[in-house]
């Protein structure tokens, strides 16, 4: 599952459509990872993405695994830059 505060889907391969869909709507698109936390089936990394060099969204990613250590889950949440 791939859920943010736009969009919700099943599915690695809609996962991946998903992704991919982001990724080339915009011309550019750098990702700063500001810190991660972990435990033994998730890691949270608190990330500054900036888009076309102007536009700056500051994200939290949760992602979970299983006990192979593949992807379960990622959720987004949006978050403010006033921190």
């Amino acid at each position: 599952m791939l859920h943010d505060w736009k969009i919700r889907v099943e599915g690695k391969e809609n996962a991946l459509i998903e992704t991919a869909h982001n990724f080339e709507s915009v011309k550019s698109i750098k990702i700063d990872v500001l810190s991660i936390y972990e435990n033994e089936n998730a890691v949270a990394a608190e990330l500054l993405i900036v888009l076309n060099k102007k536009d700056e969204l500051y994200v939290i990613d949760v992602i979970t695994v299983n006990f192979e250590g593949k992807i379960c889950s990622i959720k987004a949440f949006i978050g403010r830059g006033d921190q």
